[in-house]
This record gives C-alpha cells, sequence and structure tokens, in this order.
C-alpha cells in the first residue's frame, strides 16, 4: 500500500505511524447530519482529531494505514490532495446566507467555482482563491491568487495576491462583475496561469511573481481587458 500514499492525499503523521486525509468542507460549513456521520466515522476507526484547516479542509488525523480507504468510503468521499502544489481550493465567508454584512451568496457561488474548475488545469505552483461577500474581507482575497469580494454592483476581481514569507497584495482587474463574467474570466485567467507556468522562466512561480516579472498590462491584454483604474 506504500505505493499509493501520495495518490490517497494520505499524510503521515509525526508519530511516523499514523495518516491525515483532507475532506473539501466547502467555508467550513455542514449541517448537523454530516457532522454526526464524520463523528460515528472518527469514533469507528479511532481517529485522534479532527481539525477544520486554514484552507477550509476537514483534517481527520491519526488515522492507521491500513484504514484510509474504508474511513474515505464511510465518508463518501476520495482523495483530496491536502499539501501538493496545483492542488487549489477556494476559500469562502459566509456571506449573505448568515452573515449580517454579506452582500452576495458567496457559498453559492463557491460551490460553483469548484464544481467549473477543480480539479484546475495543472499548474506548477499553488493557486489560492478567496472568495469573500463584503470589504471587510474576512478570508483574505487580496492575498490569494484570485481574490473576489462580492457586492451589490458585482463582483471585484484580484490577482496575484500572496501571503507567506513575501507576502503581496493582488492588483484589481475587474469591477462590477456578474457570476458569469467572474467564471469566464476565471477560466482565462487559469488557462493564461497553466501557459506560463510551464514555461522554464517563470516555471514554479506564483502568479502575483510572474505579474511582476512579465508586467501587469501583458497580463491584461492575454485576457483581452484593459488596466483596471
Amino acid at each position: 500500500m506504500k505505493d499509493d500514499i501520495l495518490r490517497k492525499a494520505a499524510i503521515l503523521q509525526r508519530d511516523g505511524e499514523t495518516y491525515a486525509i483532507m475532506v473539501p468542507l466547502l467555508g467550513g460549513v455542514m449541517d448537523i447530519r454530516t457532522a454526526r456521520r464524520i463523528a460515528a466515522v472518527g469514533e469507528a476507526y479511532g481517529v485522534k482529531t479532527l481539525k477544520i484547516t486554514g484552507a477550509q479542509r476537514l483534517a481527520l488525523m491519526g488515522i492507521k494505514e491500513e484504514d484510509i480507504d474504508a474511513v474515505y468510503d464511510a465518508l463518501g468521499s476520495e482523495p483530496h490532495q491536502g499539501t501538493a502544489l496545483c492542488q487549489q481550493y477556494v476559500k469562502v465567508c459566509p456571506g449573505n446566507t448568515f452573515c449580517t454584512r454579506g452582500q452576495r451568496d458567496t457559498i453559492t457561488f463557491a460551490q460553483k467555482l469548484s464544481e467549473r474548475f477543480h480539479p484546475f488545469p495543472k499548474i506548477t505552483a499553488k493557486v489560492k482563491i478567496g472568495v469573500a461577500g463584503c470589504y471587510n474581507s474576512c478570508v483574505e482575497p487580496a492575498i490569494k491568487d484570485i481574490g473576489l469580494i462580492g457586492l451589490p454592483k458585482g463582483w471585484i476581481v484580484m490577482v496575484g495576491g500572496a501571503g507567506g514569507k513575501d507576502p503581496m497584495l493582488g492588483e484589481v482587474i475587474a469591477r462590477n462583475q456578474t457570476d458569469d463574467q467572474v467564471l469566464e474570466m476565471m477560466d482565462a485567467i487559469l488557462k493564461y496561469y497553466r501557459g506560463v507556468s510551464l514555461r522554464p522562466q517563470t516555471r514554479n512561480l506564483r502568479l502575483g511573481v510572474i505579474l511582476e516579472k512579465q508586467g501587469l498590462e501583458q497580463f491584461l491584454k492575454a485576457l483581452g481587458l484593459h488596466e483596471a483604474a
């Protein structure tokens, strides 16, 4: 089974014996039925710890190697990469479904993004997407590769943000976009990112670093956009 560990997206834990797996949990939101199912699976297979990760995935830690497949089956889930490059995620705030400040239905829109684009085109660097439902930007879209802020008139679209040791703020490239316009723009951005990430001079670089090297104007031209004011 050792040869299948990477394919199963299982991460060896510090004890050197047990593994963690990641299960998508959009927005970190679940209903009571799902929570009970997770708890039952955890008890049945001796899961040591449950954790909602910073990427809003559910980590089940302390799983025995021989139980990995059974845990996935019991949860009705499939392997979901938690650490590899280009295994992207969409991080989303509660939006107007729950939050009094929310101005857009972020959770429904984030689900559309996941259904349309995951797994995303093979890209040799991380791709992180943040979807916020107001200017409070609780999911930090400005430091995501692609960031969206939902307002009554539509979406603000940002690109090129990153956290980590060299933080970068994303550039606003469009405002007042409809859901459909954002989906089409996302498609173009991801295709562009894939193309440049495969070139030797920009391979393995985050989108923000690529934009610094090549200039925002070239990026906007490739997408058929004019530079945002």
